[in-house]
């Protein structure tokens, strides 16, 4: 949509609107689309708005006002190892598909002498453009970009990363953080000159009731690179959001102050109390998710509606900004009936 237009667009940019916005998390599982397509009977549009093989006209039919695209997220890059052990753009280890906790990026030459970390290629970005072309004033489109925690401490390895910690390694994390913060300003650039407007950094933060590490340490090693890449985004009035699973309660004040228009997932399952939030933050960011996975498999439409109602009534309340979206992405078990029920009961609201 044209930025500043759309509704989704002015609840992030603190401007009053009775509308309350519903968000998707990422372009649901193939079998959930496909069921959901058959029981609801929805036809994609004559022109449809497709990109990577996903339709997403079938996304704004079902009702939502904005959309993350986690495609330009993944690193371009990597090389084998032996035993079937592959290393990714980001320095970690998989075997096949799985991520085995563990990363490459064990000392500075290697940082320094790094060359698998690549931008979405020319081809990759003008499909992008043109795709932001045709959805316009349709559905707003967030792009996903990778976050500097996870990537740091993934890259390091899980078992590497506490040892940092412990034995106060901190200039070597303070390495790789300023590393990929390097890369991401780049790819912040770069998307920004091929139409993109919004930018949803994906950086789970928490475990479930704690923080991942102490709050001390993530602002000594984040904060600044974070500021300084937020100030890039919204030199150009464009918007920032900052994903984060888990616990994240104690960092909001963190996430105000760099900058970010909203936050999303707010997982209840986790410890978050979205309605404490409300009150204690009330509209110094938006509050984006807080529809927990685990409770859209196996809650009812009356319960979800009923939820959905709380957490709109209590946010007018306190002032706060809200959209509405599920924690994560919108998966195969998710009941059907009960996403309809989300967007249903908050259109109405």
């Amino acid at each position: 949509m044209n930025k500043g237009n759309s509704e989704f667009f002015k609840v992030l940019s603190k401007e009053y609107s009775k509308y309350i916005p519903v968000y998707c998390t990422g372009y649901p599982e193939s079998q959930f689309i496909e069921n959901y397509v058959n029981k609801y009977q929805i036809y994609p549009d004559k022109n449809d708005i497709v990109l990577n093989g996903k339709n997403f006209s079938i996304i704004k039919q079902m009702g939502f006002d904005a959309i993350s695209i986690w495609d330009y997220r993944k690193a371009k890059g990597g090389y084998y190892l032996k035993d079937n052990l592959r290393v990714d753009g980001w320095g970690r280890i998989y075997r096949g598909n799985w991520y085995m906790w563990d990363g490459v990026f064990k000392n500075s030459e290697i940082i320094d002498n790094w060359n698998h970390l690549n931008l979405p290629s020319f081809k990759d970005l003008c499909y992008l453009k043109e795709f932001l072309k045709k959805v316009k004033n349709q559905i707003d489109v967030v792009i996903s970009l990778p976050g500097l925690f996870e990537k740091t401490w993934q890259s390091m390895g899980f078992i590497f990363f506490s040892k940092c910690i412990r034995h106060q390694n901190y200039d070597f994390i303070q390495k790789i953080s300023d590393f990929f913060s390097e890369y991401l300003k780049k790819l912040v650039l770069t998307l920004q000159k091929f139409g993109v407007n919004m930018f949803l950094i994906a950086d789970d933060c928490g475990y479930k009731n704690r923080e991942f590490i102490p709050k001390t340490l993530w602002k000594q090693f984040f904060f600044q690179n974070y500021l300084d890449i937020t100030n890039m985004i919204h030199k150009k009035n464009h918007k920032s959001i900052l994903h984060s699973d888990g616990y994240i309660s104690n960092f909001i004040d963190l996430f105000i102050d760099l900058g970010f228009d909203a936050i999303q997932s707010l997982e209840p399952s986790a410890g978050v109390d979205i309605f404490t939030l409300f009150k204690q933050y009330r509209n110094k960011i938006c509050f984006i998710g807080n529809l927990d996975i685990t409770f859209l498999i196996y809650g009812n439409p009356y319960e979800i509606k009923k939820y959905i109602i709380k957490l709109i009534t209590k946010a007018k309340e306190a002032n706060s900004l809200l959209i509405i979206s599920p924690t994560q992405q919108i998966n195969s078990a998710i009941k059907l009936e009960n996403i309809k029920m989300m967007i249903d009961t908050t259109k109405s609201a």
